[in-house]
């Protein structure tokens, strides 16, 4: 164990001369800065000028006078500055009340920008939810908080009291339904605006008024009102109103068919306005056609507009035989086209996109477009797909 420790450690003569030589080095580098000292001259600063300066200041007369600051003056501590406190209303306090009372400007601010958006205080404990306000300036002024609220104004109304600013102006009484009238006829019979509005929000709930009285179940509808409407209202039984809308939704969808009838669209010819003749199809999807047809290169067969993104399979479906094919495409050149050129059709994973140039940079260019099945991630379907794109 000792002998081969000894052997371990030993040095050959070369290399003990090196270890020699970096100890010798690294020693000189170490004492250069001492040794150096003893060769530099000490440089001398001549005070003799701020010395002169001392002498004179001293010899003037402002040394006589008496300090700016008393001896000892910042020891002690200074005392907290006094305000001013006085009876104020936050709702109508200026600005300058409430620097004088204490309060910082930008605490200041706030107060002011939070009664300019109309709001108010109606409480002292609402003052205390200023931003910024610290909370020993509120106990400070809580007991000086008068807050004036003006008559009338916040005054509660008694239930089903209408304010006279919702009353209609005019009456011009007609016969109606209160289960089909508009708020215009709901308006022209005398019904205020506001009681309008929640008939019309009980409609929509899915109620349905069956006898005249049910009216009176209307909150804010008023006894008088109720009386001067009540020979007016006429409700139409539900089996009526069913067959009325039946026979009017065929008619306007026989009118809607007409419309429709002769158009015929070409799938790579037509624009957004074009598109939008056809039943169903309004700007939205007419436009998500065209920009789905642009990036594609255009459409070479009538079934890729059914994968138009959000068309749903039934309205294409409608206007499948009013759409007629063309051959007209933009073509990707698989020998100069980039992968960014390629990922941007829909058509072209990134991926793909990756290997078509990778081999196509190991290989050379393409003969011709069936050459991309030596590539083993790409099969025979998604060629048959993208081929129609493609040229070489």
């Amino acid at each position: 164990m000792i002998k081969q420790f000894y052997e371990y450690m030993y040095l050959t003569r070369q290399e003990r001369n090196g270890l020699f030589v970096v100890v010798f080095i690294s020693s000189l580098i170490s004492f250069a800065p001492l040794i150096y000292s003893f060769f530099e001259k000490k440089k001398t600063t001549d005070f003799s000028t701020f010395i002169n300066e001392i002498q004179v200041f001293q010899k003037a007369d402002i040394y006589s006078q008496p300090l700016a600051f008393p001896k000892n003056n910042f020891s002690k501590i200074t005392p907290r500055k006094q305000f001013n406190l006085f009876y104020f209303d936050p709702n109508s306090a200026s600005e300058e009340d409430f620097i004088n009372l204490g309060i910082s400007p930008k605490t200041t601010n706030t107060i002011i920008n939070y009664r300019n958006k109309g709001a108010m205080f109606f409480k002292k404990e609402d003052f205390k939810k200023v931003y910024g306000l610290k909370e020993s300036d509120f106990k400070r002024l809580e007991k000086f908080i008068q807050i004036k609220m003006k008559e009338n104004k916040f005054k509660p109304f008694a239930k089903n009291e209408i304010l006279k600013d919702y009353d209609a102006s005019i009456e011009n009484h007609i016969i109606f339904d209160p289960n089909t009238s508009d708020v215009k006829i709901l308006l022209q019979n005398g019904i205020p605006q506001h009681v309008a509005n929640t008939i019309i929000k009980y409609r929509n709930s899915g109620a349905t008024f069956q006898v005249k009285e049910d009216l009176k179940k209307i909150y804010s509808l008023k006894e008088n009102i109720y009386q001067k409407i009540e020979p007016f209202i006429e409700i139409i039984p539900q089996e009526k109103m069913a067959s009325k809308n039946t026979f009017q939704q065929k008619n306007n969808l026989s009118k809607a068919e007409n419309k429709y009838i002769n158009i015929v669209i070409d799938i790579n010819n037509s624009s957004v306005e074009d598109w939008q003749k056809l039943s169903g199809i309004g700007p939205s999807f007419s436009k998500r056609i065209i920009t789905f047809r642009g990036q594609l290169g255009g459409f070479y067969t009538i079934e890729q507009v059914g994968e138009t993104y959000g068309l749903p399979d039934s309205s294409f479906q409608k206007i499948k035989n009013k759409l007629k094919p063309s051959s007209i495409l933009q073509k990707i050149n698989l020998n100069q086209a980039t992968e960014s050129e390629l990922k941007s059709h829909p058509y072209i994973s990134w991926n793909q996109a990756k290997l078509i140039c990778s081999y196509r940079k190991m290989h050379g260019n393409y003969n011709n477009i069936n050459e991309l099945l030596r590539i083993g991630a790409l099969n025979v379907e998604w060629l048959e797909k993208i081929k129609h794109y493609l040229k070489t």
